[in-house]
């Protein structure tokens, strides 16, 4: 059985969402994440962890007899953490280039959140970061990331996570109506999903896009 975990902050709230809906305040949502790693990390990050620990995701990986330190994990982040960089970059692409170190953009910052969580919940299976909107090339990635038993068969678990925290502007371009946004995703997808289950849970990760212009 697949399971999906969301939540978007408004205002100095986070809201909740899977079967039932439930909401808490900001500060009590970050007081899950440990005080000395609070500043160290993005907000995103801190949402993914908050997130985790919210719903004790281990636990619920257990349920679905999969093993947390050895689950497959991918992150779908269509803007991946380009928001770190932003205040560096303008309309000028001369002086962008000259100010945003593109090993850390381009390498750094968009797999940031997957270490974060792969180190964190001591997760030793396959992590990739993809930054797409293609949900087929989605849903690949998650048929690939499947462990196998010695028939060939899919067995356990894929965690897939969207996690965003979107600036008012990147650059030149304005990314949201007019403020900050920030949202995230967790689905625990199981070995038994059908294709067609796949594809909701895509669209629901694709459905926190709609604080976000295309």
């Amino acid at each position: 059985m697949s399971k999906t975990f969301t939540c978007i902050v408004n205002q100095d709230a986070v809201k909740f969402t899977t079967s039932l809906d439930s909401s808490m305040t900001y500060r009590e949502f970050d007081a899950l994440i440990p005080r000395r790693q609070r500043a160290k990390l993005s907000i995103t990050s801190r949402l993914a962890g908050g997130l985790w620990q919210y719903y004790d995701l281990n636990k619920q990986l257990e349920g679905q007899d999969a093993d947390p330190k050895n689950t497959p994990l991918l992150i779908l982040n269509r803007y991946a953490n380009w928001d770190y960089v932003t205040e560096m970059m303008c309309s000028d692409i001369a002086v962008t280039l000259e100010a945003v170190n593109s090993y850390v953009a381009t390498a750094w910052f968009p797999a940031s959140l997957q270490g974060y969580l792969t180190i964190e919940q001591g997760n030793k299976a396959e992590a990739i970061t993809l930054a797409t909107n293609n949900v087929h090339m989605q849903a690949a990635a998650i048929e690939s990331l499947f462990l196998r038993n010695l028939q060939g068969e899919k067995i356990g678990t894929v965690i897939v996570g969207t996690f965003e925290c979107l600036p008012k502007r990147i650059g030149a371009h304005n990314i949201t109506d007019g403020k900050p946004v920030a949202f995230g995703a967790f689905s625990l997808i199981s070995s038994e999903s059908s294709k067609e289950d796949i594809s909701e849970i895509l669209s629901t990760h694709k459905g926190l896009y709609r604080y976000v212009k295309n």
